[in-house]
């Protein structure tokens, strides 16, 4: 619960869109040992995009990530890392490219697995924790008209996306 001061009320998260102008599009590949979403973000630190939409599919090493937490169908948090450590193909994966509250380039990137075994596994990844064990191949919508900010919303108590027109 969001504690508020005296006199202060809290705000809601409206929905809200931006139609993109002269957006354009990056295709890639991510070589062997990669990590999927530190490689993702120097693609986009080398065509400088700070905002955009990934998507992508290919096989990783192992894969970490999180799912979030309820308690009576309010969200708590993340729970904590789940990984499968062994070699998975990447089904579907997708995410936001983003900046931090620090103005850091950031991804908000969400996947689903599957081991050759047939176990699947999905949610949040997390940077770091996904190294590419043949390839992964990927594509970038950005526009340099659009910005977005992954910063902690207190009434959620979540981090979230805010987008904006330039």
């Amino acid at each position: 619960m969001v504690n508020l001061s005296e006199g202060s009320k809290p705000t809601t998260r409206q929905s809200h869109s931006y139609k993109a102008d002269e957006s354009f599009t990056i295709f890639g590949s991510l070589s062997a040992g990669s990590d999927l979403m530190n490689g993702i973000l120097e693609q986009c630190e080398k065509h400088n995009i700070k905002s955009g939409i990934v998507s992508c599919i290919g096989s990783l090493k192992e894969v970490g990530y999180v799912l979030f937490k309820t308690m009576n169908g309010m969200p708590l948090g993340y729970g904590s890392e789940i990984t499968i450590k062994k070699p998975v193909e990447l089904i579907s994966g997708t995410g936001f490219i983003c900046e931090n509250e620090s103005k850091e380039l950031d991804l908000h990137f969400h996947g689903l697995v599957i081991t050759e075994d047939g176990e699947m596994g999905a949610g949040h990844f997390l940077r770091g924790k996904n190294p590419t064990l043949i390839t992964i191949e990927f594509s970038i919508t950005a526009s340099n008209n659009i910005g977005a900010v992954r910063e902690f919303d207190a009434n959620l108590g979540f981090k979230v996306i805010n987008f904006s027109k330039h």
